[in-house]
């Protein structure tokens, strides 16, 4: 588990919502956490294959160096897409940590 899973976890234990209440959002944390980036890097994939497929019909004088390049462009929009969901899902789990963290009731006889 991350340091912010723990955090988050730490913070939704504080709150005063009901068991049910908390194990939804501990299950969409942990989602957040344990997030591989598979559906942004299969987005970009199909869209980068596409976008290959569309060059090499519309290409005036076909050229056989396009294909190697469509490959290689291929490859790295997956990881590019791969990349940004997993960055995608971190920011959002950063996100539910801080909205816990300003909904969390204050300590008693504490003042702020």
């Amino acid at each position: 588990m991350s340091r912010l899973l723990n955090e988050v976890d730490a913070a939704i234990a504080r709150m005063p919502w009901s068991e049910d209440e908390k194990s939804q959002v501990r299950r969409r944390a942990r989602r957040y956490d344990h997030a591989c980036g598979c559906g942004f890097g299969g987005a970009f994939l199909v869209l980068a294959i596409l976008a290959c497929l569309a060059r090499l019909v519309l290409a005036d004088p076909f050229s056989w160096s396009l294909i190697p390049l469509g490959v290689i462009g291929v490859f790295c929009a997956g990881l590019a897409g791969k990349a940004i969901g997993v960055g995608w899902a971190k920011v959002r789990l950063l996100f539910l940590h801080r909205s816990l963290i300003r909904l969390m009731p204050a300590s008693r006889g504490v003042l702020p």
